[in-house]
């Protein structure tokens, strides 16, 4: 029969080698993975150490099973704008939608494009990208987790693995040469409240954002402007701005022509439009900022078929009084 003290031994010793295999699995992590969590630090401001000890957190050093399957490193769902892969994996509920990815490196970079697209983290922006516990606090109040300790969890494994420290590793600006010493430079962008804006994508905006009457925003594209340079100047993927534009990589944009930044509304304040010859269903969308798939089923039309000359396109929802009337 096992003493309590030979059971002891046994316990210490397993709990030792548990902490020792995970100890090592997140040093494997951050060796594979920091070099791409600084480089989206780079493009967005989101602190290098929040978005590995995230990537940690919700992958299980990236061995966990919805990881190894789908390359979600972190825990990200469908939501009804996701038109990429998807797998599913038992989370909260039973069968849940995950969003699944070719390369690990699209799961950062989906990470980013979803922090930074999200109206509810936009206040993260505003903080120190070196403050990593008021970014930890900030995302548990956002609400990216359910879990109420979920802040301290992710200050936790910043500190133990000192996570901190790439937090530093943002590229440094270019040294002035002699002939450009002299050149005066602007002074720092400004928000609203007048502080300075230190993340990439919010200089943008301030000087290039517009908003339709609906309050839908979008920057027009300057000439020689490709969609592309657009994408890397707001530091997001060209597929998700695609999507938003509901675009396809044949689409050929223009200079002059606005590009939205977020998606379009359901709805019009207006009832519908006149339809005037070779108007198509998604330049109505692009005017009136209303998403094409509502378009296509506020007028009870099969998606790609195409307005004719003086047809009355609905913007919004047919109310009861239009239903009596018609």
């Amino acid at each position: 029969m096992l003493t309590n003290r030979y059971l002891h031994l046994l316990v210490v010793s397993f709990t030792t080698l548990v902490l020792h295999a995970q100890t090592n699995a997140r040093t494997a992590y951050v060796l594979e993975y920091s070099q791409i969590a600084v480089d989206e630090m780079n493009r967005s401001g989101i602190p290098a150490s929040i978005t590995l000890a995230q990537g940690i957190l919700e992958s299980g050093n990236g061995l966990s099973e919805l990881a190894k399957k789908s390359n979600n490193h972190f825990g990200i769902k469908c939501h009804g704008s996701w038109t990429g892969e998807k797998v599913y994996h038992d989370d909260d509920a039973k069968g849940e939608c995950f969003r699944a990815y070719k390369e690990v490196r699209h799961s950062y970079e989906d990470h980013t494009d979803f922090l930074v697209r999200g109206s509810r983290y936009e206040f993260l922006f505003e903080l120190d990208p070196t403050d990593y516990k008021g970014w930890a606090k900030g995302l548990k109040k956002a609400g990216y987790a359910t879990a109420p300790d979920y802040a301290d969890k992710l200050i936790r494994i910043i500190e133990q693995e000192e996570l901190h420290r790439f937090d530093f590793a943002a590229t440094a600006p270019l040294l002035a040469s002699e002939d450009t010493l002299s050149v005066k430079t602007e002074g720092p962008t400004l928000n609203a409240k007048g502080k300075p804006v230190t993340n990439a994508k919010k200089k943008f905006l301030i000087h290039r954002m517009k908003h339709h009457e609906n309050g839908t925003p979008y920057v027009v594209l300057k000439s020689g402007e490709t969609l592309e340079d657009l994408a890397d100047s707001l530091h997001m993927r060209v597929p998700v701005l695609l999507s938003i534009n509901d675009a396809s990589y044949e689409t050929v944009f223009h200079s002059g022509e606005a590009v939205y930044i977020d998606y379009k509304k359901p709805r019009s304040k207006q009832k519908f439009v006149v339809a005037s010859q070779g108007l198509t269903m998604r330049a109505i969308s692009q005017q009136h900022a209303v998403s094409l798939d509502k378009l296509y089923k506020y007028n009870d039309f099969p998606v790609g078929r195409q307005p004719q000359k003086g047809e009355q396109i609905r913007l919004r929802p047919v109310g009861l009084l239009e239903k009596f009337k018609d």
